[in-house]
């Protein structure tokens, strides 16, 4: 039993060429497939669940960010069941930040104070979490915490703030692990 070799003879008659342009569809369709596997969103933070947005999180959330500029903004979050969960943290002019709060039932004038490791469990002491989200908390300082921020669609959020010590600006931290009745 005599085996041909059809393979030889179908490409001997081509160009070098047409292998390498073979070749270069082949890796450039592989470079897709592992783009679109990427986040899809430069905002999300190292391992947040892949394939959220933060205008998807946010608004599943009923969250509406504020209305001037934003710094450093970075998310981690889910709008589906069952990892209905948004961290989120930005830096902003302390008067913007002030107006964010207000405008989500938060008492300004009334912050409980908070110092991490305190081990009051609140979801900022995580070490994991501050970890994976870059987030950094200083011992030795005391931050204002908000329980009572509230979205229009029923979500709660703890939220820790950067302490008023004269500076423009102020960092905010948001947590939520409950979505409300949207």
């Amino acid at each position: 039993m005599r085996v041909r070799n059809t393979v030889g003879r179908r490409c001997a008659g081509r160009p070098p060429r047409t292998a390498a342009v073979a070749v270069n569809v082949v890796a450039a369709v592989a470079l897709a497939a592992g783009c679109a596997s990427a986040d899809p969103d430069p905002r999300a933070y190292p391992g947040s669940p892949k394939g959220q947005t933060l205008e998807a999180v946010t608004k599943a959330f009923g969250l509406d960010l504020p209305d001037c500029d934003l710094q450093g903004l970075g998310f981690s979050g889910s709008s589906k069941y069952p990892a209905q969960n948004l961290n989120l943290s930005f830096r902003a002019p302390k008067d913007c930040v002030g107006r964010f709060l207000a405008a989500h039932s938060v008492d300004v004038a009334h912050p409980v104070h908070w110092t991490p490791g305190q081990g009051n469990k609140i979801g900022f002491d995580s070490e994991a979490e501050t970890r994976d989200f870059g987030w950094s908390f200083d011992k030795a300082v005391t931050y204002d915490l908000f329980v009572d921020f509230r979205t229009s669609t029923g979500s709660r959020f703890s939220v820790v703030a950067d302490q008023d010590r004269g500076q423009a600006e102020q960092t905010v931290y948001l947590e939520s692990r409950y979505l409300g009745g949207s």
